[in-house]
């Protein structure tokens, strides 16, 4: 069972998702922070999107692990686990670079697609229902007005001690949204048949209980497998 759930920066996809999958026992998978653990092992390498504006070459050689481990994914860079050190607002703003690369969402999308054949996922980011898990059962789009999301990305800010002000931040996410949704490469938008939630003025819970009714209800609507059939 895979839950595909895209949406804006800011929208509350991280806390939703970790929360829905704790609930139904699936694993987490955080694609945005594959996306800025590249984006950190390429500088960290010297990589300037201003000298290969083609992108990164051999990506395989960056000493990255993805691995689902406990219900959650866990980042590797040399057996090293990363972790805080990805959530920088400049870390971010590189990711959302790199993240319109050919080269890097091909070879991204590759290990998503494997680490959700280990087992039942709830995925987040932009293009899980578009591009990556087309088939998902269940296709959600999660928004919320700017607002609401710089609010948010501002409280998850300076709960980690980073300091950052308001209007930049909005400034930020504004300039996101629009990279996000007019870029060539697998631009951001709800998929065909995706469910839209505004989670504005919406608690956390709401918004699970929410997901949690539209996947019982598609499951139902599953037929059963036939077990003699299935044998090959």
């Amino acid at each position: 069972m895979v839950i595909a759930v895209d949406g804006p920066a800011g929208a509350g996809k991280s806390t939703v998702c970790r929360l829905l999958a704790r609930q139904l026992g699936y694993a987490y998978l955080d694609t945005g922070a594959m996306y800025r653990a590249i984006a950190w092992a390429l500088l960290r390498a010297g990589f300037s999107p201003e000298r290969e504006p083609e992108g990164p070459k051999n990506l395989s050689n960056l000493p990255l692990l993805f691995a689902i481990q406990d219900g959650a994914l866990n980042i590797y860079h040399g057996g090293n686990r990363l972790d805080e050190e990805l959530r920088h607002p400049e870390i971010t703003q590189q990711a959302s670079r790199i993240s319109q690369l050919a080269s890097v969402r091909a070879f991204l999308t590759q290990w998503q697609r494997k680490l959700a054949s280990q087992g039942s996922i709830v995925a987040e980011g932009r293009d899980m229902a578009t591009v990556v898990f087309p088939d998902a059962l269940i296709k959600v789009f999660l928004t919320a007005d700017l607002k609401t999301r710089t609010e948010r990305r501002l409280a998850e800010y300076l709960q980690k001690g980073l300091a950052i002000d308001y209007a930049t931040l909005e400034a930020q996410i504004r300039e996101r949204d629009e990279a996000d949704q007019k870029r060539a490469l697998a631009p951001l938008r709800p998929a065909p048949g995706a469910r839209v939630l505004d989670t504005s003025g919406m608690q956390i819970q709401e918004v699970v209980d929410t997901l949690k009714a539209l996947i019982a209800e598609k499951a139902k609507k599953v037929p059963p497998v036939d077990q003699d059939s299935a044998v090959s």
